[in-house]
């Protein structure tokens, strides 16, 4: 590991520390993160709020907002393909300035609705920011639009400000989006997957045993043709959530339609994959048997590693939700972490935190979003190997693992996906640039 020292700014937090040196609240956590301007590497983006949003099938999007905001949305849902679904209204000074705001929203949606070409199933209304501070009533708004469209009428929020908040963005956005779902006359035996934005990888151990338990179909919304099947989402009989940004759509839909749901995050390493499957196993009264997985698993850390070597690894948690426990992972099976890219410790991701502290104490975390960062990338590469973008772009890493938000990854089978994208790495097969493969994922900053 190529040790670096630990800078302090007066007032600020501490650009990065070595595990086990300190309080991690110093450095991680919304107190640490609002004490100073945050720093966007030019790899953040992926899933924001419109492309996670036009997940959901016939459905058109109205964005209200200053021109600035407008554009970063648009650029987007162009590169994402939802250019025909999302319109925008973008707002004057004198329209907020003078209390027009309300009404001019009121006049848009009609000339809107008569100029679509493919009428919408459903219809959401995100604002910006600015909306908060307006406190804008929109209940009779919608109730009137409902009553003159005959589809459901919602509001969604785009707020950058409420990132260190208890409703994120990130989370806000699936609960409103969720929302639309209708309270079924009958359930089936479907599981629905929350909090990811692709499907859980048809190999994974997980889709096994729900069909061994009479769960033969594990639901995605992106897997959803049109707003019928959408609907059919509401018949889980389980909502299993593997990413924190699905835990208030969760929650909603447990008030609203009945719906029983388990957080349980993506995890990598043997003990939080157990305790993990621990608890869809207590759900469904049956144990979890995975010592077939837990085989194949080990067969790839061993083949993987022989590879690899004692190359140095960077993590960040725009690869995963947990990167802590990924480190954790690696470190079992003998590979070199050297640095973790992160600005939050989740409470799920704490006893892997704490197994690092008293395991692995040379491992640096460092906050990708300080503002420092913006001067303090590495001028020669600081890792091997880079798991997720952002390390990448600030290790400089010569070899990159292109995932990003657990694509695909659960169980004892998404860490063998992500040893094989190591393997990749290391032999060169991933060849690209970080720029293009940046640009071939659709970040947008």
């Amino acid at each position: 590991m190529r040790d670096q020292p630990i800078r302090f700014l007066s007032g600020f937090a501490r650009r990065s520390m070595l595990i086990g040196s300190g309080a991690p609240e110093e450095l991680l956590g919304g107190d640490a993160s609002s004490g100073c301007l945050h720093y966007c590497a030019p790899t953040h983006g992926g899933w924001g709020v419109i492309r996670a949003a036009l997940l959901v099938p016939e459905m058109y999007m109205l964005f209200v907002c200053p021109e600035a905001c407008g554009r970063h949305g648009s650029i987007a849902a162009c590169e994402h393909g939802g250019k025909d679904r999302v319109g925008y209204l973008c707002l004057e000074e004198d329209e907020i300035a003078m209390g027009r705001y309300e009404q001019s929203l009121r006049d848009a949606v009609p000339v809107l609705m008569e100029r679509l070409k493919i009428r919408p199933r459903a219809f959401l209304i995100v604002v910006s920011c600015i909306d908060d501070l307006l406190g804008t009533d929109y209940e009779q708004m919608l109730a009137d639009f409902e009553e003159e469209f005959r589809i459901p009428f919602s509001i969604g929020r785009m707020n950058p400000i409420s990132l260190d908040g208890k409703l994120p963005p990130g989370k806000r956005i699936q609960r409103d989006m969720y929302d639309f779902i209708k309270k079924p006359a009958e359930r089936d035996d479907s599981v629905c997957l929350l909090g990811a934005f692709q499907p859980i990888d048809e190999d994974s151990e997980i889709r096994e045993f729900l069909r061994a338990n009479g769960l033969p179909s594990l639901l995605h919304i992106s897997e959803c043709g049109n707003f019928d099947d959408y609907q059919k989402l509401g018949r889980a009989r389980l909502n299993l959530v593997v990413r924190p940004e699905g835990t208030e759509a969760a929650k909603n839909l447990r008030e609203k339609n009945g719906t029983p749901f388990i957080f349980a995050p993506v995890a990598f390493s043997e003990s939080a994959i157990r305790e993990r499957y621990a608890k869809i196993g207590d759900f469904l009264e049956s144990p979890f048997p995975c010592d077939a997985a837990i085989a194949r698993r080990k067969e790839a850390e061993k083949r993987v590693l022989a590879k690899v070597g004692q190359k140095t690894i960077a993590i960040d948690n725009s690869a995963t939700c947990s990167p802590f426990d990924l480190a954790r992972a690696l470190c079992e099976a003998g590979f070199n972490v050297s640095e973790i890219f992160t600005q939050k410790l989740p409470a799920f991701d704490r006893p892997a935190y704490n197994w690092l502290a008293e395991n692995a104490p040379g491992i640096r975390v460092t906050s990708p979003e300080h503002h420092s960062n913006s001067w303090l990338r590495a001028d020669e590469p600081t890792a091997d190997i880079a798991i997720g973008f952002t390390a990448a772009y600030l290790s400089r890493a010569p070899g990159v693992v292109p995932t990003a938000f657990d694509e695909g990854m659960y169980g004892h089978h998404g860490l063998r996906m992500l040893l094989g994208c190591i393997e990749r790495a290391v032999e060169g097969l991933a060849h690209e640039s970080l720029e293009t493969m940046v640009r071939e994922y659709g970040l947008v900053v």
